[in-house]
């Protein structure tokens, strides 16, 4: 029988809802890099055969969050500095561009829009209500969601999936920097500026603004790389 927090949304497959199980507790370093994990202990976790697991594997092998070793289970991928600069360069040129658009498409008189505005206005208020519970794991839940809501209205799906394929790599860091660095705050009100010049029609301000929100502990992050070197390649 299928473990109780594994719900099966519509449209997934249960081999995806096991990746996006598994790859969450990467991200948030419930895995930690370079530990050992094993089909048959995720099978008897969630109450199934090895086969959707070992498809979730195949799954997170392909975005590079593990490494499977024939015969002896898979390892967590340790934290890379490159593949970190890389994904936070390439969601940068990514979001940059979909937030551009979504500005010059705002119109507050469609319905879409209206259904949006509600929904990425009550994102920003469940955030804020994350960090006072302090709950970081939520917090970063809430933030992709976020970006994703916005760059939905690109109509851009590949996009969307690219994004989302490279920010495995950057949140597994930012959720460190986010325990330490306690920015959520700042990170809200950039949400909050972004969103209202979004609304306003202004393309060249909320690109402005989305790339000071990525860029906000880029200088830091070097020190950050230095204090958890045992942690990264």
């Amino acid at each position: 029988m299928m473990s109780s927090r594994l719900k099966l949304p519509e449209r997934q497959t249960l081999a995806e809802v096991i990746y996006q199980e598994i790859r969450s507790r990467i991200v948030t370093l419930q895995l930690k890099p370079g530990e050992m994990v094993y089909e048959n202990n995720f099978a008897t976790e969630f109450g199934l055969s090895r086969t959707p697991v070992r498809q979730a594997f195949f799954m997170l092998a392909q975005e590079e969050l593990i490494s499977i070793l024939p015969q002896r289970g898979a390892r967590i991928a340790d934290l890379s500095t490159q593949k970190v600069k890389d994904a936070q360069f390439v969601r940068e040129s990514l979001e940059y561009n979909a937030f551009v658009k979504v500005a010059e498409l705002w119109d507050s008189s469609e319905d879409v829009f209206k259904q949006a505005d509600r929904a990425i206005s009550s994102i920003i208020e469940e955030q804020k209500e994350s960090v006072v519970d302090q709950d970081y794991i939520r917090f970063m839940q809430l933030d992709e969601d976020f970006h994703n809501a916005i760059i939905k209205l690109s109509g851009n799906q590949t996009l969307l999936a690219i994004v989302n394929d490279m920010r495995a790599h950057l949140n597994r860091v930012r959720y460190l920097e986010l325990q330490e660095a306690h920015h959520e705050k700042a990170a809200i009100e950039y949400h909050e500026k972004i969103f209202a010049a979004i609304k306003s029609n202004d393309a060249e301000l909320s690109g402005q603004l989305l790339r000071e929100h990525l860029r906000m502990l880029e200088k830091e992050r070097e020190l950050f790389f230095e204090k958890y070197k045992e942690m990264f390649i």
